[in-house]
């Protein structure tokens, strides 16, 4: 059973039952008359016997449908009613009926399609009505108007699907030019402001933020109201706070093809705000910021006394963060005509510390489960806590919702401050009252569906003996109806009913009562609004067939599905019609189709200095792990290369109206020249599975130890193996050729590995059921790969490679997560051939074995690095290469735990164990085996965990350092 957006499933089937709303009684302010468009309306109205400024009356609209159908030309007659600001609009729908579909506005690239049809407002799943089209044409050219094209013009047409009941609306529009800045007046303040004023408008300022005025600038609202921020930004720093700003309708000249503006400036009083008796920062300039922020005159742009006291509130509540939580603040207003004086007066007092945050009165509810909804902190590292009035009152409200949540009904919560200089003491005083508990559930009016259909594995949240809470309840009226629309009953409605025992009003039950409504079932499917894109790739990024239930999930998934191709800029997926008591309906799948080309470029001088000594560090050869030059120095050719540096990118989308995507980039420079090629296809050959294929090509010299030339080619089918896409299987064929010369370090670099070429085909399955893959708390996540290469299809050498991951995460309480995971790699060679280095094993560093540094586990060879050529190789520091092995083994535990030291603050206790091996051997499996034990520090911040982690080597290796510290980003595993 799949629980689908039980919410916005409520909210679904509500819309359906608006209509059933009795509007007796109630003013009409409208009457409209909707069919097919090539019908005439007008000869019709006299039929209709309700008429606009009549109370809404059922007998006469029965009326009216009886007197339209006894016309002889509809076979139906449908009524929605709609209440609106000037009465009640009574629509009568005449069945053979037009629906709209797609809107589209050619002329009109300028906007983006999606704020177009803003502009337009013709809702969804509505009767097509003429005056409706209208009135949407007008504000079409309005909105143009306003944005500078007040040239514009739009006309309305109409591309009519008989067979589907839809209309396409057509809006052609004709813009033009737009307008540029004619003249700018200043009005209302003195001469000499005015002139500043106006000054302000065309300064550089203005320019830089594109608020610029100056003669012949485009014209858009967007610059408008950025010049009258610039002018509202100059007024407050010369302290008129209460200033007002009003641009007037533009003068538009046509001959020019110009627009004059009136900008109208009422000055108003100077407001001086000071804030005395302390700063609120001592650096001047953040201090003027934090007062902007504080005293909310300034952002309004207004004055008044409810501003006035807000920025008192604002002024305590941001020193009592601070830790002075006795702080007092008095204001001092002084009015006159042209001046406002307003000073805060604070008085800190003494700086005190949260030592204790605590609850009393709490038996059924535990203080760890109330903690995580207290906004008041308790004192830590560098830190007094924060307390603050505003605090104190949030903190109390979400005590009283846990409580509520738990069938706590009467629960009370009164919050306690004692002051013990320095230290303050906050003490929640909890008065539960008894818990109110479900005695009996039922559930009735369920006729289509067992009772085991309707409730999830976990059981309901209300059941017998659980607490009452009206939000689960909500939660289970959710569920069961979603259970019902995603079956296709879109007109079911579940309503709760609450009893109390009047022996015990705190025992309740609760009666769920269906009505189920009738099945809505799709009649056919209609794909309009598509111009290349071919209909049977929309059908297959769909799930909705003919005869299929018409499902709420199914219909919210496949408008997911249409919006994930990167296909197009808009898709809606639903019923033609909003569903009443029809048991047969139309899906539309209703789609707008993006921009197909794109080219992108950046063009630049690069100046790159090449040479000289090569510093101390690491170098990273291609296909070869990275390597530590340790306290090596090298020589190389000096020399300062200045060239042009460009990059282009075109792509071209939706190629043969199948969604496939081509790009090809360039990137060309002196030292680096690179050239990339793709092709994508979302629905390989119309299956499931997508393909990705590319192409590329590199030469660079950028690092001066050597020359490197690289070829990949490479093609990848993928596809997810479950509904909720939490396995992947991935097949792929590559090709790769790496080419290696002018290396400075001659045997940092084998001779094998100078050459290779590597043609592999290889699968990978996935499942990842993480709930964060960045900083997993819960879930499993598992990756199978296994290749083969072979001379056969054109590698340098024979051999087949497995590499297994999984990592398990289980949440423990106290936010405490137990992390676990193993890495298993094997690699053989076969045909008497052997493992090219880039495809061996490597461990060692962040993400692997702690206890190593980068690449250092496993085998090792000693490389001479000789500063100059002709120097004797012995003589010279050595430096430890890594070699690779053919089997891996890598398991990491770790225990991470929250630190209530700093919010985000947290540590890893973790224990490393494997290494890596020269060949697939038991013997040197259990020889070889190394532990490392560590702690580490967790920094969670939007990005992930800042890490640092300490680990110490249990079997150290001579020549290496027994204890290895990293700072990097993410988790581990």
């Amino acid at each position: 059973m799949r629980w689908t957006a039980p919410i916005l499933a409520f909210l679904f089937a509500s819309s359906f039952l608006l209509g059933q709303a009795s509007y007796d009684g109630q003013p009409v302010g409208t009457v409209d008359l909707t069919s097919d468009p090539s019908i005439g309306i007008d000869e019709l109205r006299p039929l209709v016997v309700i008429k606009p400024g009549d109370l809404y009356s059922e007998t006469k609209v029965q009326d009216s449908v009886e007197a339209l159908k006894k016309s002889g030309q509809f076979k139906n007659v449908e009524v929605e009613v709609k209440p609106e600001t000037n009465g009640l609009r009574v629509i009568l729908v005449l069945e053979p009926a037009f629906y709209y579909g797609v809107l589209t506005f050619p002329g009109s690239r300028a906007f983006s399609y999606v704020r177009l049809l803003q502009v337009a407002n013709l809702p969804e799943q509505e009767p097509f009505i003429e005056k409706d089209v209208e009135k949407a044409r007008k504000t079409l050219e309005d909105f143009f108007h306003k944005n500078g094209f007040f040239q514009a013009t739009v006309t309305a047409s109409t591309e009519l699907y008989e067979k589907e009941g839809l209309a396409n609306v057509i809006f052609t529009s004709r813009l033009k030019k737009r307008a540029k800045i004619g003249t700018v007046q200043i009005q209302g303040p003195p001469d000499t402001d005015a002139t500043h004023l106006a000054g302000v408008t065309r300064s550089w300022r203005a320019l830089a933020t594109g608020a610029s005025l100056k003669s012949g600038k485009i014209y858009s609202p967007r610059r408008i109201e950025a010049a009258r921020a610039v002018i509202k930004r100059d007024l407050v720093k010369r302290k008129f706070l209460a200033s007002k700003i009003q641009v007037g309708e533009p003068q538009y000249h046509p001959e020019s093809n110009r627009a004059d503006l009136v900008i109208t400036v009422d000055e108003g009083p100077k407001v001086d705000v000071k804030i005395e008796g302390a700063k609120l920062s001592w650096v001047p300039f953040l201090s003027a910021r934090q007062e902007r922020k504080l005293v909310p005159i300034y952002e309004e742009g207004t004055f008044d006394q409810d501003l006035v006291d807000e920025g008192k509130r604002n002024l305590v509540s941001y020193f009592q963060n601070k830790g002075f939580f006795d702080v007092e603040v008095k204001t001092d207003l002084q009015q006159q005509p042209d001046k406002i004086a307003l000073v805060y007066n604070i008085d800190k007092g003494k700086r005190h510390k949260v030592a204790g945050v605590t609850f009393r009165g709490n038996q059924h509810i535990s203080a760890d489960e109330l903690r995580p909804h207290v906004t008041v902190q308790k004192k830590h590292f560098l830190s007094g806590g924060k307390f603050s009035n505003k605090l104190v009152q949030a903190s109390m409200k979400n005590i009283l919702a846990v409580y509520h949540d738990q069938g706590y009904e009467d629960a009370a919560v009164a919050p306690e401050t004692v002051d013990k200089d320095p230290n303050v003491f906050v003490t929640f005083n909890i008065l539960e009252g008894p818990q109110t508990r479900v005695e009996n559930s039922a559930v009735t009016g369920n006729s289509k569906f067992k009772l085991a259909s309707l409730v999830p594995p976990g059981g309901m949240e209300e059941h017998p003996g659980a607490p009452f809470s009206p939000h689960r309840l909500s939660q289970d009226r959710g569920r069961i109806l979603a259970v019902y629309l995603n079956a296709g009953y879109l007109g079911a409605d579940v309503k709760s009913k609450t009893v109390r025992h009047t022996d015990d009003p705190h025992k309740v039950d609760l009666t769920y009562e269906i009505t189920e409504g009738e099945q809505v079932r799709i009649d056919n499917v209609a794909v309009i609004g598509q111009n290349v894109t071919r209909y049977r790739f929309i059908k297959n990024s769909t799930s909705l067939y003919p005869d299929q239930p018409l499902s709420q999930s199914d219909l919210l998934e496949s408008e997911s599905r249409l919006y994930n191709l990167g296909v197009f800029d808009w898709a809606s997926v639903g019923p033609r019609r909003p569903i009443t008591h029809q048991t047969k309906e139309e899906a539309v799948v209703k789609v707008h189709e993006a921009k197909r080309n794109s080219l992108t470029y950046g063009v630049g001088m690069e100046v790159s200095r090449r040479g000289g000594n090569v510093p101390a560090g690491t170098v990273a050869v291609p296909g070869l792990p990275t390597v530590g030059l340790g306290n090596a120095k090298i020589d190389s050719s000096e020399d300062t290369f200045v060239s042009p540096r460009g990059s282009v990118q075109y792509t071209r989308g939706n190629i043969r109206g199948y969604g496939e995507t081509g790009s090809i980039s360039l990137l060309v420079a002196r030292l680096d020249q690179k050239a990339i090629a793709t092709y994508a296809d979302p629905q390989f050959r119309g299956s499931q599975w997508s393909s990705l294929f590319s192409l590329s090509a590199e030469r660079t010299t950028e690092n001066p130890i050597y020359t490197a030339r690289l070829a990949n080619a490479s093609f990848q089918v993928e596809r997810s193996l479950d509904r909720k896409k939490t396995m992947t299987a991935q097949i792929r064929y590559s090709f790769g050729k790496t080419s290696l010369s002018n290396i400075l370090i001659p045997e940092l670099v084998l001779p094998g590995d100078q050459n290779v070429r590597l043609s592999t085909f290889s699968g990978t399955f996935i499942k990842d059921t993480r709930d964060k893959p960045l900083d997993a708390h819960k879930g499993l996540y598992t990756t199978t790969d296994y290749g083969i290469t072979g001379s056969v299809i054109g590698a340098s050498a024979d051999f087949h490679r497995l590499l297994n991951q999984t990592a398990y995460y289980k949440p423990l309480p106290h936010g405490i997560v137990f992390a676990n995971n193993i890495r298993l790699g094997l690699a053989k060679a076969f045909a008497g051939d052997t493992v090219p280095t880039s495809e061996r094993f490597f461990a060692g560093g962040a993400t692997t074995l702690r206890g190593f540094s980068l690449n250092a586990a496993g085998p090792q060879r000693a490389v001479a690095v000789c500063p100059n050529a002709t120097d004797d190789p012995t003589t010279c520091p050595q430096i430890s290469v890594p070699v690779g092995g053919n089997q891996l083994f890598i398991f990491n535990s770790e225990m991470r735990f929250p630190l209530p030291i700093i919010k985000n603050l947290g540590a890893v206790l973790f224990y490393d164990g494997g290494n890596v091996y020269q060949n697939i051997n038991l013997r040197q499996f259990i020889d070889n085996y190394t532990n490392t034990v560590g702690f580490g520090i967790r920094y969670n911040t939007p990005v992930g965990p800042v890490r640092f982690d300490i680990g110490q080597n249990l079997n150290p290796v001579t020549g290496q350092k027994s204890s290895q510290f990293f700072v990097t980003l993410g988790q581990a595993f």
